[in-house]
């Protein structure tokens, strides 16, 4: 009964929710603080199994599980979500100075094993028609001109099966989801990394977007993997630059020259478009017209080493961090809303309770209860479980 509870808890939004489900699948009227109480008690205990096993790892007393598949492809996604967290006597969180802390941030990362391969020249040379115009702002392509670039330019040939056909296949995934400070969350991450064998894979990846916290994971932990800067990040702060300038943002050029290659290309268009506005280093304010152009210049030039989209495709190593962030919403849509206040330890333990539904490899929480220690002084079942 605590299995299914906890499993309904963690699929769906909250827990008077998971009561209307429950009743209906038990037969029994329940209440929404037994739910509650059940969640919390089941949800710490995977929480305490994983602080033990990455203490193992980190301290060497624990090998990679299993025979070594020689993975293919490993890749490990990282980003981060939100979540409103309360203090333990359920006021608002504060900061020292008293202002109010609703929101903070979880770590998430997403380990991936795939299937790929290897071409001799780029298999999609030309910009995908979907990154011709601002993702995120819905902006249309003018009519007439479906390729989205300049008349005078060569107009690109469209992309059908052979755009998708480079892009490596999804295999088995497992993830890290945690409120922990960030020297905490890489340990975890490592030890995931090398429960399942990822430092022997034969191609390894680390993709995210620009932040520095992510940046600072793949150094410490995860330098020999191949750094790669989220291209739908990338694009969209081109596209912001563009339209900041006073140029058509799906007519962009420079997202067609990152694409193919010539990120430094971009990158100098964009310091010639501050240089022209006497816009030097210092950082311009928040709503000043041209600090789209600013961040999109400073954004990619600290990843420039990361910007080699076309080798990328060509050794079949994922481009974008689609996957995190599609699996970071499967987080939010339970943890994450205006309505929604947390202690700390119960959203750790609601994380890793969602994180165990999702996971494809590793325990889950039907293998960890038919080896779960009881204790004998637990109440035996009763007739009702209304509380």
């Amino acid at each position: 009964m605590q299995r299914k509870l906890a499993e309904t808890a963690a699929h769906t939004k909250s827990f008077e929710g998971a009561t209307r489900v429950s009743t209906l699948w038990c037969g029994f009227r329940l209440c929404g603080k037994t739910v509650m109480r059940a969640v919390e008690e089941v949800g710490a205990e995977p929480v305490a199994k994983r602080n033990a096993e990455v203490e193992d790892f980190t301290h060497h007393r624990r090998e990679a599980e299993g025979v070594d598949p020689q993975h293919e492809l490993a890749a490990v996604f990282v980003d981060g979500g939100r979540v409103q967290l309360r203090n333990q006597q359920w006021g608002v969180r504060l900061a020292p100075g008293g202002k109010k802390l609703f929101w903070r941030e979880d770590g998430i990362a997403r380990l991936q094993t795939m299937a790929t391969g290897c071409c001799s020249s780029d298999p999609c040379p030309e910009l995908p028609a979907c990154f011709c115009q601002p993702i995120l702002h819905g902006v249309g392509v003018p009519p007439g001109n479906s390729s989205g670039f300049p008349d005078h330019l060569e107009s690109p040939a469209p992309a059908e099966t052979s755009a998708n056909s480079w892009q490596p296949a999804l295999l088995v995934r497992t993830g890290v989801a945690t409120m922990k400070p960030l020297e905490q969350f890489r340990r975890m991450v490592q030890a995931e990394a090398k429960r399942r064998h990822f430092f022997t894979a034969e191609k390894r990846a680390f993709v995210a977007d620009g932040s520095s916290a992510n940046w600072s994971l793949h150094a410490k932990r995860f330098a020999d993997f191949v750094p790669i800067l989220d291209f739908v990040h990338a694009s969209e702060y081109l596209h912001a630059a563009r339209k900041a300038s006073g140029l058509a943002t799906s007519r962009c050029p420079w997202v067609r020259d990152l694409w193919q290659g010539r990120s430094a290309e971009a990158i100098a268009a964009l310091r010639a478009e501050l240089d022209e506005r006497g816009v030097g280093v210092p950082k311009l304010d928040d709503d000043h017209e041209l600090r789209p152009v600013q961040q999109a210049w400073t954004y990619l030039s600290n990843a420039s080493d990361k910007l080699d989209y076309p080798r990328y495709r060509r050794e079949g190593l994922p481009c974008t961090s689609s996957l995190i962030e599609s699996q970071i919403k499967e987080f939010n849509a339970r943890l994450k809303g205006t309505e929604r206040f947390w202690n700390e330890e119960h959203a750790e333990a609601m994380l890793e309770l969602v994180n165990w539904t999702l996971r494809e490899d590793g325990p889950t929480l039907s293998t960890y209860f038919d080896t779960r220690t009881t204790s004998p002084f637990r109440r035996p079942i009763t007739n009702t479980l209304a509380a």
